[in-house]
C-alpha cells in the first residue's frame, strides 16, 4: 500500500504526496505539462492468509500421488512463507460440515508450518462425505481483505463451485486444484474395470476401450475449462492445476502471473 518506507512506487504529483522531502527535481523538470513532482514509496502491511480446504470423500483418491498429502504439503508451505513475512496464518477444514476439530485459527508463530502438515496429513476423511460447508468458511474469517487459498479437487456441481466462490467474493481468492492423473490420464484402454463414485459411495463396472478411455480425458479437459470459467466470473484468480506432486516453485511461479 501507499506509504514512507523505501519500496520506490513511482512519481507523483506533489499535491498527492504532499512532502516536501520528497520533492525530484529532475522529475520535476521532466513532466509534462509541468508539475511539481514528488516521489512516492510503498508501505509493507502484514495480511491475513488462509487456506481453505475441502476434505470431501473424493479427497481421499490416492493414484500416482496422494491428494490429502499434497493438500498437506501445500498447506505446510502457504504457512511456512506466511509466517516468514510475519503474516498470520489460519486453516479452515469443510466437508458437510465445518471441521471444528481441524481449524487452526489465526496466527503466525513459529512452528505454525509443520502444525498445518501434521492436522492435514493426519486428517481422517468421511465416507461419502460432501464439501456442502464450503459456503460456510467464510464465516470463520474476518472481515478484514484476505488472501485465500482454495483447495479442493473442484469435483462438484457448478452451482455450488460457483456458490462457494461468490461466498469468498470479498477476499482475494487463488483456487488451488488437486487432480490426480491416473483419474483421468493414466488408465486402460480396453477391458472391464471397477469403478467407485468417491462421494456417493456408488461401484458399478464399465468396459473399458480406446473410444471411451479419450472421452473422458477430453471431459476433464471441458472440466478444467470450465473451472476456469467459473473461477473468472466469481472474480477469483486463474486456478492452479497441481498435477500429482506438489511444485512450490511451479506456484509461486503462477502466483507472480496472476497475482
Amino acid at each position: 500500500m501507499p506509504g514512507g518506507s523505501m519500496d520506490f512506487r513511482g512519481y507523483v504529483p506533489f499535491m498527492q504526496n504532499p512532502d516536501p522531502r520528497r520533492i525530484d527535481v529532475r522529475a520535476t523538470l521532466r513532466s509534462i505539462p509541468r508539475n511539481l513532482m514528488s516521489r512516492a514509496f510503498y508501505e509493507r502491511g502484514a495480511v491475513d492468509v488462509v487456506a481453505v480446504l475441502d476434505l470431501s470423500a473424493s479427497m481421499d483418491f490416492s493414484g500416482l500421488g496422494n491428494k490429502l498429502q499434497q493438500a498437506a504439503d501445500i498447506a505446510a508451505s502457504i504457512a511456512w512463507s506466511a509466517v516468514r513475512h510475519g503474516d498470520n496464518f489460519s486453516l479452515i477444514v469443510c466437508d458437510d460440515e465445518i471441521r471444528k476439530d481441524l481449524i487452526m485459527p489465526a496466527s503466525h508463530r513459529q512452528g505454525l508450518a509443520q502444525e498445518a502438515h501434521r492436522t492435514v496429513s493426519q486428517a481422517m476423511i468421511r465416507d461419502g462425505a460432501s464439501a456442502s460447508a464450503l459456503t460456510q468458511a467464510v464465516e470463520h474469517m474476518s472481515r478484514k481483505r484476505a488472501l485465500v487459498f482454495l483447495l479442493s479437487d473442484f469435483h462438484f456441481e457448478e452451482q455450488f463451485m460457483l456458490a462457494a466462490l461468490n461466498s469468498l467474493a470479498a477476499h482475494d481468492v487463488v483456487p488451488l486444484v488437486l487432480w490426480d492423473s491416473a483419474e483421468y490420464q493414466d488408465m486402460p484402454e480396453w477391458g472391464w474395470a471397477r469403478v467407485r463414485d468417491m462421494e456417493s459411495a456408488g461401484v458399478g463396472s464399465l468396459f473399458m476401450r480406446r473410444s471411451m478411455a479419450t472421452r473422458i480425458r477430453h471431459a476433464y479437459l471441458q472440466r478444467r475449462q470450465q473451472i476456469a470459467e467459473i473461477c473468472r466470473q466469481a472474480g477469483a484468480h486463474t486456478p492452479f492445476f497441481s498435477g500429482n506432486q506438489f511444485n512450490a516453485e511451479q506456484l509461486s511461479r503462477h502466483l507472480l502471473e496472476v497475482c
